[in-house]
C-alpha cells in the first residue's frame, strides 16, 4: 500500500474534515431541535462563540445547511435559519404520503424477524412531558427511528435512503406542532397498530394506518405553525386549515405525529 508523501499534511486534512462534520452536526441539531428558531441569525462569528467552534468549521457547516435548506443566505452580510412556511409542511409531508405508506406496506410483505417487532413495540411506548425539552426531543427521537426501521425493512435501500431524508426534515416542523401538545398516548396506540399489521403481513391495513395518520399529522403542524407568536410577521405561504381536531375514539385511535 503505498503511504501518502506528506502524512502530516493529510493528518492536518482529515482533522479539518472531521471539525468540520462535528460544526454540521451540532449546528444542525440546534436548528432541527428550535434551539435555533427560524429568522435566528447564523452568521460565522456568532456561531463560533457560541459553541467554540473554529470558524473554518462553521463555514463549512454553512455551506451544508444552505444547500440543505435550513439556512438561508439570501443576504450575505445576515445569514438566518431558514423560514418554516406552511408550504414546507406540504411538500415534506406530500412526498412522506407517496413514500412511506408503501414503504410500511412492503416491510409487512417482506415479513419482520421477531426481535425487531420487538424494538417496534419498545418504541411504540415512548411519551413525555411538555416541560422538558430534553423528554420532546427524545420522543422525537424515538419517532423517528420508528420510521426508519420500518422504511428499512422495506428492502428498498434508495426508498429508505429517501425517507431518511425527509425523516430529517420532519423534525423541526413536528417539534413545532407538538411542543404544546403532548400525543403520547396517540403515538402509541397508533404505532401498535402499525407493529401488529406489519406482524400479520397485512400490507394495505400498514399503508392505511400510515396514510391516516400522515394526513391527521400535516393538518396538525399546519394549525400549529400559524399560531406561534415568533412567526406572527413571517409568511407562512399559506392561511392554516382552520380545523379543530378532538381526540379520535379510542377503537379508532390515530397517532397524532408520525
Amino acid at each position: 500500500m503505498a503511504r501518502s508523501k506528506h502524512p502530516v499534511r493529510a493528518r492536518s486534512a482529515d482533522r479539518s474534515i472531521n471539525l468540520g462534520e462535528q460544526a454540521y452536526q451540532r449546528i444542525r441539531s440546534e436548528i432541527l431541535f428550535y434551539r435555533l428558531p427560524p429568522g435566528s441569525r447564523v452568521s460565522e462569528a456568532l456561531l463560533t462563540a457560541r459553541f467554540n467552534l473554529r470558524q473554518a468549521a462553521v463555514r463549512s457547516a454553512l455551506v451544508r445547511l444552505v444547500q440543505e435548506g435550513l439556512v438561508d443566505k439570501t443576504d450575505e452580510r445576515s445569514p438566518r435559519v431558514a423560514a418554516l412556511t406552511l408550504k414546507d409542511v406540504r411538500d415534506i409531508y406530500g412526498l412522506r404520503m407517496l413514500l412511506e405508506p408503501r414503504a410500511a406496506e412492503l416491510a409487512a410483505g417482506a415479513g419482520v424477524a421477531p426481535r425487531d417487532l420487538a424494538r417496534l413495540r419498545q418504541i411504540s411506548q415512548s411519551r413525555y412531558e411538555l416541560t422538558s425539552h430534553d423528554e420532546l426531543v427524545a420522543f422525537l427521537r424515538a419517532n423517528r427511528e420508528f420510521n426508519l426501521l420500518i422504511a428499512s425493512y422495506s428492502g428498498n435501500a434508495r426508498l429508505a435512503a429517501a425517507i431518511t431524508q425527509l425523516q430529517d426534515l420532519t423534525l423541526r416542523v413536528l417539534y413545532v406542532g407538538i411542543r404544546s401538545l403532548n400525543v403520547s398516548e396517540w403515538f402509541q396506540t397508533t404505532h401498535t397498530q402499525i407493529v401488529d399489521a406489519v406482524e400479520a403481513g397485512d400490507g394495505a391495513r400498514a399503508a392505511q394506518l400510515w396514510s391516516t395518520d400522515l394526513k391527521y399529522g400535516e393538518r396538525l403542524i399546519s394549525d400549529a405553525l400559524v399560531t406561534l407568536p415568533e412567526l406572527s410577521g413571517v409568511n407562512l405561504g399559506g392561511a392554516s386549515f382552520g380545523t379543530t381536531y378532538a381526540a379520535p375514539p379510542r377503537r379508532a385511535a390515530r397517532r397524532a405525529i408520525s
